[in-house]
């Protein structure tokens, strides 16, 4: 249940910084995110279904940015 509740919060998180708007500085923060994502994965923390799920949203914001 608690890995359960982390992934939701993790959603949430990656949701939020999906809608918020573009400022200076997101490519590189959306960009450390991803990175956090992998490294969670890697650790076990989060399964690599939960880790894919994760780097789609995010990667979706980077190419948003990047326009």
């Amino acid at each position: 249940m608690r890995d359960c509740h982390k992934f939701e919060r993790l959603l949430e998180a990656a949701g939020l910084i999906a809608r918020h708007a573009d400022f200076p500085g997101k490519r590189q923060v959306v960009e450390r995110c991803r990175e956090e994502v992998e490294d969670l994965t890697i650790s076990g923390a989060i399964s690599s279904a939960q880790g894919e799920t994760l780097q789609e949203i995010l990667a979706g914001v980077g190419l948003q940015a990047a326009s």
